[in-house]
């Protein structure tokens, strides 16, 4: 390949092609047209002498070489990204996207925390907020996001992320205000016959408190429903006999718009207490717009 013919512009049109796999798609999301992006794919295809993108029932697949190049290139971006931020960053100019993923607990926390000083200090600076189920570090580790907020710890290449502490989080259980046990004082000998309702994010199959109860010789607590996001507990609850367990910052705000109760949690299954931190990659250690935004989250005292 001659360098010289390679335009960068072809390459942020590349990443979104092999992201969405989808020539129509790409378009819509870069906001261009199918025609440019499809003689865009044209003159990939011809610097890289490779098809990339091969047509299947259904819809496209990348080729294997396709597959290596996606390896690289959010990094190699990222890597121009930072260099050009370097020279130019500015907060109160700075027309910079800061992509965050979080689950909804915590991620709210961090935006009502933060998002009156990202207002006032960079007015042109774009959060760009995903809290979508899915695995805590893959975007992270993909290049796709610049930061994540989260109790998981990661299970891989943890030489290579950073991270910063936000605050630590207790517990509660939710359930109706009409709930038998509403207004009892709980322990293991009343909730070990109650249904629990499950948040299973990672698709996990049993509940985050069960092992808890195994511990104390309980194996058969009922999970009748299982959630993949958090946006349905209070309705849930507050209309059936099922319990949730959830963070105690999350469970007060789920009371203020549910006719739920928040109660206590049992010693026996408190969970030792969970710390929330701020995850980032070495790729964007050193981008000043992300240092300025570690320096911002850090200066922030989080109330729970």
């Amino acid at each position: 390949m001659n360098l010289n013919q390679l335009d960068l512009n072809l390459l942020i049109i590349l990443k979104q092609l092999l992201n969405e796999k989808h020539i129509s798609n790409t378009a819509l999301t870069l906001g261009m047209s199918q025609p440019s992006i499809s003689r865009s794919l044209s003159k990939l295809r011809s610097l890289f002498d490779d098809p990339l993108l091969i047509r299947m029932a259904g819809g496209y697949e990348l080729t294997p070489k396709a597959q290596s190049i996606q390896q690289d290139l959010n990094s190699i971006l990222n890597m121009v990204e930072t260099l050009v931020n370097k020279q130019t960053f500015d907060p109160k100019t700075s027309q910079a996207t800061i992509k965050l993923f979080g689950l909804p607990p915590q991620m709210h926390l961090l935006i009502e925390t933060i998002i009156k000083d990202v207002r006032e200090q960079a007015p042109n600076i774009t959060l760009e907020i995903d809290t979508l189920p899915k695995p805590q570090f893959s975007d992270l580790l993909k290049g796709e996001a610049h930061f994540v907020i989260t109790g998981h710890k990661p299970t891989s290449s943890e030489d290579k992320l950073y991270r910063q502490a936000l605050f630590e989080r207790d517990f509660k259980l939710i359930m109706a205000s009409t709930h038998p046990l509403a207004n009892t004082k709980l322990n293991i000998e009343l909730l070990r016959n109650c249904n629990f309702g499950q948040i299973s994010i990672q698709g996990e199959k049993s509940l985050s408190i069960a092992h808890c109860f195994a511990a104390l010789g309980i194996d058969n607590i009922n999970t009748p429903i299982r959630l993949k996001n958090f946006y349905s507990i209070g309705t849930i609850a507050q209309n059936t006999d099922l319990i949730f367990f959830v963070p105690d910052h999350f469970a007060n705000d789920i009371c203020r718009h549910h006719d739920v109760v928040a109660r206590v949690v049992p010693p026996e299954l408190d969970l030792e207490h969970d710390e929330v931190y701020l995850y980032w990659h070495q790729r964007h250690h050193n981008d000043p717009v992300c240092q300025w935004f570690r320096e911002l989250v850090k200066s922030k005292v989080f109330k729970i």
